[in-house]
């Protein structure tokens, strides 16, 4: 078995597609009307064509329920901050630094799944390598080993 990717039931696909393009950033790979594939592989699927494939009627979806999420990593972290900024997107939370330094964002799409935009990872740890932490300082931060580090400062 090989999992392929999440797949998001959504109650209208456009409004959706158009977040996950124009927020998010991703593209649509396949669209096939109640359903579509967009890169990473993530999948969108309509409520309706969903219900009719498992029988199920429109009682049956919760939305908003608070307990997973959408993962993506942005290169220009601060650019994307400055995007949404300007567009009507929900957000949980403000932005924050964790722990470990990656900057990061949470935002409700649509349908209000939780989407999470965090800092790239290599992008992370230049900026904290130019803060003057050493390999060392920067592996004990981060939980990464010293090679991982090394690896990720190329």
């Amino acid at each position: 078995m090989k999992f392929k990717g999440p797949m998001l039931v959504v109650k209208d696909i456009e409004r959706a597609k158009r977040f996950y393009t124009e927020v998010i950033g991703v593209r649509v790979i396949a669209d096939f009307g109640e359903n579509a594939t967009l890169t990473g592989g993530l999948a969108l699927q309509t409520e309706s064509s969903w219900s009719t494939f498992t029988d199920c009627t429109s009682d049956f979806f919760s939305y908003h329920g608070n307990d997973a999420e959408m993962y993506f990593e942005e290169e220009d972290f601060d650019g994307f901050l400055e995007k949404i900024a300007a567009l009507e997107v929900e957000r949980v939370g403000e932005d924050l630094e964790m722990p470990w330094g990656q900057k990061v964002i949470r935002l409700y799409d649509p349908d209000k799944h939780i989407v999470e935009i965090g800092e790239d990872m290599k992008v992370m740890m230049k900026r904290l390598h130019a803060t003057g932490l050493s390999i060392q300082q920067l592996s004990e931060k981060t939980f990464m080993s010293p090679k991982m580090v090394e690896r990720m400062l190329k």
